[in-house]
């Protein structure tokens, strides 16, 4: 019962402006069924969990991810392995911020990639308390970083 009021309190404070925000506090992706989330752990490594409808974390299938940092410092392919529900990745992500992170997820192996493009930021955001990567405020996506931290 803790586990589903914790759920339920999580996904009132992620629903604004029609922006959903993943479980851990990562940006959760418009990707093909099941839902993906891109998450930025404290040891700066990327991991990326699959979730159901009712976002509860489901079983990769043949799913095929793919992240490239593209950081002032050059391209950073990440190597992505399994551990426990998620994808981790091996290293962390270059040193800075404001740089463009591209996701690559596939359905199986021979299907084409969508991508997405995320800005990093990790800077927490003075409204919605996530980092700027994965805001839900009525801002979000706007171009505008940089508001009230």
């Amino acid at each position: 019962m803790k586990k589903w009021m914790t759920l339920m309190a999580l996904l009132a404070v992620t629903v604004q402006a029609g922006v959903v925000g993943g479980p851990q506090g990562g940006k959760l992706l418009d990707n093909l069924a099941p839902r993906a989330e891109f998450f930025v752990n404290a040891e700066r490594k990327v991991e990326v969990r699959f979730y159901d409808a009712e976002l509860k974390v489901v079983p990769p299938g043949e799913q095929v991810v793919n992240v490239i940092a593209e950081a002032p410092s050059g391209k950073a392919r990440l190597t992505l392995q399994w551990a426990g529900e998620a994808l981790t990745s091996a290293e962390a992500l270059p040193e800075g911020d404001g740089y463009l992170i591209v996701v690559q997820i596939k359905v199986s192996p021979a299907e084409k990639p969508q991508n997405f493009r995320i800005t990093y930021h990790a800077e927490l955001c003075g409204e919605c308390q996530r980092a700027e990567y994965a805001c839900i405020c009525e801002h979000a996506g706007d171009g505008e970083h940089g508001h009230a931290h």
